[in-house]
């Protein structure tokens, strides 16, 4: 498969440089015609004329090259929505917002991935960030190490995306008019989301329909976190380290896949008893994130690092990531399976289930206190002398 690269511009000029120079220093197939298209937003007073110009100079040896500025203002989802609908053009498409770069190697692992998923209508795309962290938790995220170079999440991310013409046609078809529905696989943090944020709507499908989308495990774009649509100031929280080279990845069957997570970042029950099969025999939610309410669960008993007051089995908090100490049955009081009854779910044991799960996930990266005091003097120090 040799989707388009359709890029998502809007009135960032120096942004949509750099993303093109990165694209230009990318590989791609030999003898194999790479479109690109550059989509232009129009603001208040029109499209901005310095992202227009970048776009008309940017030379792109791979294929042909269109720039097409939008006849009228979209906004953020109706212009996502128009360059997703490219995919139907060209039978598959790599949508980059012009915030990002890329890796070298991005376009093989999106081609090569599209075209080994391409008949499991349970895959809804591609991702091509690096995924670290949990996005409802700001823990750091570590998917299981199964030998593969990819791992499956029923939740999109917006660093880069791939889609085939059919992938991108079911979640269009699905796209709702009005409200999105609600749904207990929905985490509730996207009510917050703002109606011009197509984000929101790509979870809700993928958690309403059972999909996932599969993601490398080292990144294939960088997020530079540019003020704009999507942060009112630049952060560098989305920084990931990346792939600077790859001869080809190792993908596996979702069936196949141990690492496979549900719209929570939690790892699936069946996926856990594979690997765990001295777990008590009850069906169980898996919820060591302690992310998910009452309503989210569908089970009478619950894998979970909130406070209980009775447990049937119980697991330490010491390896990493969580799942490892069920798997290796590490004896501790940190992880219970229990009745969901008898979890403790008021807002003191929520803060509790949230420390621990704090600790566990930041304790290696946490400098000592001395170490800390040392760097506050530095900076008193610093400040003092004037530099």
């Amino acid at each position: 498969m040799t989707p388009a690269v359709v890029v998502i511009a809007y009135n960032r000029s120096l942004a949509l440089n750099r993303l093109l120079t990165s694209l230009k220093t990318a590989t791609y197939p030999e003898g194999v015609e790479v479109p690109l298209v550059i989509s232009i937003d129009r603001g208040p007073s029109g499209v901005s004329p310095d992202v227009v110009a970048a776009a008309d100079a940017f030379e792109w040896r791979f294929g042909p090259k269109e720039v097409i500025e939008q006849p009228r203002r979209l906004g953020l989802v109706r212009h996502f929505r128009e360059c997703g609908r490219q995919s139907q053009r060209f039978g598959g498409v790599v949508l980059l917002e012009d915030d990002l770069t890329v890796a070298p190697p991005y376009y093989r692992f999106a081609s090569q991935t599209l075209s080994c998923y391409a008949s499991d209508d349970r895959i809804a795309g591609v991702c091509l960030y690096g995924l670290w962290f949990n996005g409802f938790t700001r823990e750091p995220f570590e998917p299981l190490a199964d030998g593969a170079d990819a791992f499956f999440l029923r939740l999109p991310y917006t660093q880069g995306l791939a889609f085939s013409a059919e992938q991108w046609r079911t979640f269009d078809e699905w796209w709702p008019e009005g409200e999105i529905p609600a749904h207990p696989d929905v985490h509730p943090a996207f009510r917050d989301f703002s109606t011009d944020e197509w984000f929101s709507v790509l979870a809700a499908f993928t958690a309403s329909t059972g999909r996932y989308f599969c993601f490398p495990r080292v990144s294939l774009t960088v997020a530079w976190g540019d003020a704009g649509s999507h942060f009112d100031a630049a952060t560098g929280w989305l920084q990931a380290p990346v792939q600077l080279r790859s001869e080809g990845y190792r993908l596996t069957p979702l069936d196949d896949s141990l690492a496979v997570y549900d719209s929570f970042f939690e790892l699936l029950p069946e996926r856990l008893r594979l690997l765990a099969p001295e777990l008590p025999d009850v069906a169980f939610d898996v919820d060591l994130n302690a992310s998910k309410g009452r309503g989210n669960l569908h089970h009478d008993h619950v894998l979970t690092t909130r406070p209980v007051k009775r447990a049937i089995a119980s697991f330490g908090m010491q390896m990493r990531p969580l799942e490892l100490n069920v798997i290796q049955g590490v004896s501790g009081n940190g992880i219970a399976l229990a009745r969901k009854d008898d979890v403790l779910w008021d807002a003191w044991a929520g803060r509790e289930a949230r420390r621990r799960v704090f600790e566990h996930a930041w304790s290696r990266y946490r400098a000592s206190r001395r170490r800390s005091l040392g760097f506050v003097l530095t900076r008193f120090m610093k400040w003092m002398r004037g530099y």
